[in-house]
């Protein structure tokens, strides 16, 4: 299944770094995100699923040994889980797997104002 990690951590040229989360870390597209944090309102990130932590980029990857339902039960009992009992893990499963289908493996995809978009395209497209 397709999805989304967080990518290596980079300085960038301005001094600031691309990710808080950890490389390799679940993350999710949170879409419109249902419980106003302010870092999700932004739409400047995705959101590591085990650590909560914030990432401008995610790289998308193929997890053949994951499945759906492990997924889903990923996000609800990771850093989203209000969220998830308020019922909303199952659109933050949906939004970061429309996410992920969207490019190629191996693409790096970023998201501005609530929306995610291509940065690099994966290897050999």
């Amino acid at each position: 299944m397709k999805v989304l990690v967080a990518p290596p951590v980079v300085e960038l040229d301005d001094g600031t770094v691309n990710s808080f989360a950890i490389e390799g870390e679940l993350v999710l597209d949170p879409g419109p995100c249902s419980c106003d944090g302010t870092d999700c309102v932004g739409g400047f990130s995705f959101i590591g699923v085990a650590s909560g932590r914030l990432t401008t980029q995610a790289v998308i990857v193929d997890l053949p040994f994951l499945d759906i339902h492990d997924f889903r039960e990923i996000v609800r009992s990771g850093c989203c889980r209000d969220c998830a009992r308020d019922g909303y893990a199952d659109e933050m499963v949906q939004d970061s797997r429309f996410t992920a289908d969207r490019w190629p493996v191996g693409s790096i995809i970023g998201r501005s104002g609530g929306f995610a978009f291509l940065q690099r395209l994966g290897p050999g497209y």
